[in-house]
């Protein structure tokens, strides 16, 4: 059951959380800098937690989603599609990700479609083809895209 949250953008004092939440998923842990991420938090036992994570950054003319990453005991309370929505409200047009086959579904019901690689920028096409190289053997990455 979700409890009540609050959608913030991250502060150099939840850096080293996010680093530790990058690294606890199969995420690229160099691309991490705190002032793109926006962080969903919860209070529990009257503490703030920071329950899921997103970051949104700049790639020469469009900006890409990643890092998006909830703690595994806060996964399936609608979480990480609140933190993207927020980030999504907030950001400039278009928006890309890299998502694995699995979470094409989950993308979509937020709005993001597949492209065919040859459709998309290439700092994209760049970046699919790099990591499906790396990690092709376990899990397909699709470039997915929000131009409007």
């Amino acid at each position: 059951m979700a409890v009540p949250y609050t959608i913030r953008p991250a502060t150099a004092n939840d850096a080293e959380t996010i680093r530790n939440m990058v690294r606890s998923a199969p995420l690229n842990p160099n691309a991490v800098d705190w002032r793109y991420f926006m962080v969903l938090e919860i209070v529990e036992d009257e503490k703030p937690v920071i329950a899921s994570i997103a970051m949104i950054h700049p790639q020469d003319t469009i900006h890409e989603l990643d890092s998006v990453v909830t703690r595994p005991e806060y996964r399936g309370r609608g979480y990480a599609p609140a933190v993207i929505t927020a980030f999504l409200e907030r950001s400039p047009r278009p928006v890309y990700l890299l998502a694995e086959t699995d979470l094409i579904a989950f993308y979509e019901r937020l709005g993001f479609r597949v492209f065919d690689p040859q459709d998309a920028p290439a700092v994209m096409r760049e970046e699919a083809e790099y990591v499906n190289r790396w990690f092709g053997s376990y899990a397909t990455y699709h470039i997915m895209g929000m131009t409007a």
